[in-house]
């Protein structure tokens, strides 16, 4: 009962924007949400969508309300994040591999046969095409193996804005092979 009685106080504050009450509850449910995390993503995942549960709690701190429970609350936007970040590497790896899979199966006329070689440099043309911190976020990610939360140090950004950055520049190149593909069949 005295429990409860903190957090709803702590949440009066934080509805206030206190900061200090938010690193508070920060503190107090970090681990609990990123154990939850972690039953079903990796620790570089969890980790991420722990800052974003507590971001989108602070951006919402005003709406929250003090009649039901906060841990519920906590969860129940951890949960959809773990469920669209799933979403996304499942929609993310059964396009590499249709793709992967539509390249083997078609037999391409020698006038269209590109070597890898050729294939890299369309890589890096479509890559270069993207805008400079657009491009710089994503060869960052890609090329040189940073997370997310690396990157958002890197450049003071946060890692929400990493990851959209990411999203954004997957589907410019999704796009950029697609009418290459188009082309090709034409």
């Amino acid at each position: 009962m005295e429990d409860e009685k903190n957090i709803v106080n702590l949440l009066i504050r934080l509805k206030k924007s206190d900061d200090e009450a938010f690193s508070i509850i920060f503190d107090m449910f970090h681990g609990q949400v990123y154990g939850f995390c972690c039953r079903s993503l990796s620790k570089e995942d969890a980790e991420e969508i722990v800052q974003n549960v507590f971001m989108i709690v602070w951006e919402n701190r005003r709406k929250i309300d003090l009649q039901y429970s906060f841990s519920a609350y906590l969860f129940s936007i951890a949960r959809h994040q773990v469920y669209n970040t799933i979403r996304n590497k499942v929609i993310q790896k059964t396009f590499v591999e249709k793709f992967l899979q539509m390249t083997e199966d078609v037999e391409v006329p020698t006038e269209y046969d590109d070597s890898m070689d050729k294939q890299k440099a369309k890589l890096k043309k479509a890559i270069a095409l993207l805008p400079d911190r657009q491009r710089e976020i994503f060869v960052m990610s890609r090329t040189f193996k940073m997370t997310y939360k690396e990157i958002a140090e890197k450049l003071g950004i946060s890692v929400n804005t990493v990851d959209t950055t990411i999203r954004r520049s997957l589907n410019t190149l999704r796009k950029f092979f697609t009418q290459m593909i188009i082309i090709l069949f034409l």
